[in-house]
């Protein structure tokens, strides 16, 4: 899988495609809720270069461990001479698993907890814009993202076992790259 995910993020630089511009890559920096981080992502152009799809994959932080968001982005954009601006969408999985301790609830008032919080799906949207120079230009852009991780919700009077849940986690994403 990741070398199939690592084709396709490459596959901008030796296709035939490029030479038409229907296939752009985007490498970038960011700064994702406070910590640096870096991408990339392989967009194809669709419908008259209106709509480009393709994958990403990320490296950044959470909580301080690391955090890999595998993703499908996609943007639907007008170019007006060099500049494109865009809106972006995002969904994807989150490769996050960290052991952790919590306080959960049970029958009889809080109990600790060790268990593995580990990153389900993520989505995301937001805006930038692309200036084109010739063959590379520059982009900057702003994604808003809702992550989802498995957490416990409560100890079960039952069984005496975890009852997991969902935790949701907002993230502000300000980028800055390259596009090719």
């Amino acid at each position: 899988m990741k070398n199939i995910l690592l084709f396709l993020l490459c596959l901008p630089l030796f296709t035939f495609a490029q030479r038409e511009k229907l296939l752009y890559g985007y490498a970038y920096g960011m700064i994702h809720d406070g910590s640096g981080g870096g991408g990339a992502t392989a967009n194809v152009d669709l419908l008259h270069h209106n709509i480009s799809v393709g994958p990403g994959v990320e490296l950044t932080s959470y909580n301080g461990h690391t955090l890999i968001p595998v993703f499908a982005d996609v943007k639907i954009k007008h170019r007006f001479g060099h500049i494109d601006p865009y809106v972006a969408g995002q969904f994807g999985r989150n490769g996050y698993n960290v052991s952790r301790t919590a306080e959960v609830p049970s029958g009889s008032g809080q109990e600790s907890v060790t268990f593995n919080e580990s990153g389900k799906y993520f989505y995301g949207v937001g805006a930038g814009v692309a200036w084109h120079f010739s063959r590379i230009g520059v982009f900057a852009s702003y994604i808003y993202r809702g992550y989802k991780y498995r957490y416990p919700d409560r100890v079960s009077e039952e069984d005496q076992g975890v009852v997991f849940g969902d935790k949701s986690v907002n993230a502000s994403l300000f980028i800055v790259g390259i596009v090719f």
